[in-house]
């Protein structure tokens, strides 16, 4: 079965990592190859939770399969052509000397034998995707997030003060 596997050491909490990806539908908030992302499922978290995910104009089902709390996170992916049995993406987290160490591998199960070296080529161009999905992953944890929590302190910070001004008046 061809697989690859991709790392990146991000500067943040094993938790705040796990906290994004285990927001399973909210893919579409931090990883640009992600235009649209939604639940299929009424379960949020744990095994059976799938979403739809949409990438330009075409669109797959993910449907988890492993969620190891703070650890493991695989869901297979659905939708692609009929010549790959199975593709599964697993996400592993694990402390590193600056935070977290995310690794992301895609693995593919060709449907037959003879189309085992069509799956090695997916897996590449998979890589990339994964690859890219790493990086914005990082920036969305390192940067995006921490501004948008600042933004919330700033905007109730805000109301309190014009609840005080309101109480002067």
């Amino acid at each position: 079965m061809p697989g690859i596997t991709k790392k990146i050491d991000i500067a943040s909490s094993v938790a705040e990592a796990w906290e994004v990806l285990a927001s399973f539908e909210s893919i579409s908030d931090w990883a640009d190859n992600v235009s649209h992302s939604c639940l299929l499922s009424e379960q949020l978290e744990g095994i059976g939770t799938c979403r739809r995910i949409q990438t330009g104009n075409s669109s797959v089902t993910e449907h988890v399969t492993i969620w190891e709390d703070l650890r493991h996170l695989s869901y297979e992916i659905r939708g692609l052509p009929p010549v790959f049995k199975q593709v599964l993406n697993s996400w592993s987290l694990e402390p590193s000397e600056i935070g977290v160490r995310l690794s992301l591998t895609i693995e593919i199960v060709p449907i037959r034998r003879p189309v085992t070296p069509i799956a090695g080529l997916a897996c590449l161009a998979f890589g990339r995707i994964n690859r890219g999905m790493l990086k914005d992953l990082k920036i969305f944890i390192e940067d995006v997030q921490p501004l948008i929590k600042l933004e919330n302190q700033i905007s109730v910070l805000e109301q309190k003060i014009e609840e005080l001004e309101s109480r002067d008046e």
